[in-house]
């Protein structure tokens, strides 16, 4: 018996890159359901003129809004994708195809494959090079309540055959924001398990972090990108213990 799938799309202030999120996911989807967490930019209106099935409701953190989104999409088996990512024709007929076949066991999931662009680069090394994501499974699967890069307790599976093209980087402003707001939500998943700040987290831990990224995972082989992608990814360390000694100095 074929199975039925529910594609999820959280949404805030995506209007600029949701309708090529939405017309990639369609030939795959039996639902699509947008979770809008209070947009200002018409994502809502244009959400509802792609045809999407959309829902309204406020974020806590990524983690309870995909289990909230879960709980009210209409199929059991769900493929979650960010509005900034785009599945290619090879992944739609993978998908196509895992819905022909009958899936009986709840506790099956599979993986998705992403290739990164950054600062319209795509990037092929900087640590991004083998990341594989969890996003198609069973309703009843669960995320564990954390701030930041919620995920699934399970194991990184083989991915399905395709891609997803992962759009992150709009402009300096918002990536800033957004490395920013990740690094506030860290500094709260981390704050209990941290010790005393010390110049250690402020300093070489941002820079072991830029040197992981651009030596260790070859961000060097990705030029001026992969230079800015490493520099970033420190910042966002020094940010996350900024924001940790802000929540113990009120």
């Amino acid at each position: 018996m074929p199975t039925p799938l529910s594609v999820i799309i959280l949404t805030y202030n995506e209007a600029e890159r949701l309708p090529q999120c939405v017309v990639a996911v369609r030939p795959v989807g039996d639902e699509i359901l947008i979770v809008d967490s209070g947009s200002t930019d018409g994502t809502v209106a244009l959400a509802k003129e792609l045809g999407t099935n959309v829902l309204e409701h406020p974020m806590k953190n990524w983690a309870v809004q995909r289990n909230w989104a879960m709980d009210q999409a209409t199929h059991s088996w769900v493929l979650f994708i960010d509005a900034d990512e785009v599945l290619d024709e090879m992944l739609q007929k993978t998908i196509i195809g895992w819905k022909e076949q009958s899936h009986e066991d709840s506790n099956g999931y599979w993986g998705l494959k992403r290739v990164h662009y950054f600062q319209r680069k795509r990037m092929r090394f900087s640590g991004l090079q083998s990341d594989v994501v969890v996003r198609l499974f069973h309703c009843s699967q669960r995320y564990a309540d954390r701030e930041v890069h919620e995920k699934l307790d399970v194991q990184k599976p083989q991915p399905l055959q395709g891609m997803v093209h992962h759009h992150t980087y709009l402009n300096k402003d918002q990536w800033e924001k957004k490395q920013r707001s990740y690094a506030a939500k860290s500094a709260l998943d981390k704050n209990l398990s941290t010790g005393a700040l010390t110049p250690y987290h402020f300093t070489i831990k941002p820079a072991f972090r830029f040197f992981k990224h651009y030596l260790l995972r070859g961000g060097i082989l990705d030029g001026v990108a992969g230079w800015n992608y490493s520099i970033s990814m420190a910042l966002g360390v020094y940010w996350r213990y900024a924001e940790m000694k802000k929540l113990r100095n009120p």
